[in-house]
């Protein structure tokens, strides 16, 4: 669907292969990626990793985790710059909603090995879709997110 808008013209909806949710399109891979390469593909796309702002869109992408039966999958968070301060990627936007599972984030047990955010739904976390740090070399599925920019939000 498309508006005019004075003399341009808003195209309504998400493209093809993304989910519209609120004022946000949501894409999920197909492919398990690095964090790094994940993002970039996300940026390729005119979007970032995924940033979670409440419970309600932890659900939201939850459900499509469990649609297309991905278990876990890399978001836009990490805590390269601050050990131990997670922020959204690639703006390091603050935090103000959180879903770690127990214990995380942990940084590898102490190793300093874990960086990069992610949902984790596996049996590792019994099954329960919470948030961890691991390590950003891992390869994983991953999450895009493109903000609607009439909202006046930035794409990515």
């Amino acid at each position: 669907m498309a508006a005019a808008v004075g003399h341009l013209l808003v195209v309504l909806g998400c493209p093809l292969g993304w989910t519209k949710h609120g004022s946000a399109c949501y894409h999920m891979s197909s492919e398990k990626e690095s964090w790094f390469h994940g993002m970039t593909m996300c940026q390729i796309h005119g979007s970032s990793l995924a940033s979670v702002l409440s419970q309600e869109e932890q659900n939201f992408i939850v459900g499509l985790m469990k649609h297309s039966h991905n278990s876990v999958v890399w978001l836009g968070g990490t805590d390269w710059t601050l050990e131990g301060a997670f922020v959204w990627e690639p703006y390091g936007d603050k935090m103000n909603y959180t879903h770690f599972g127990s214990g995380e984030p942990n940084n590898g047990d102490g190793r300093g090995e874990e960086n990069c955010l992610l949902i984790d739904g596996s049996s590792h976390k019994d099954h329960a879709y919470v948030w961890d740090d691991r390590d950003c070399d891992d390869s994983h599925y991953y999450v895009c997110k493109q903000m609607d920019d009439i909202t006046g939000n930035l794409v990515g």
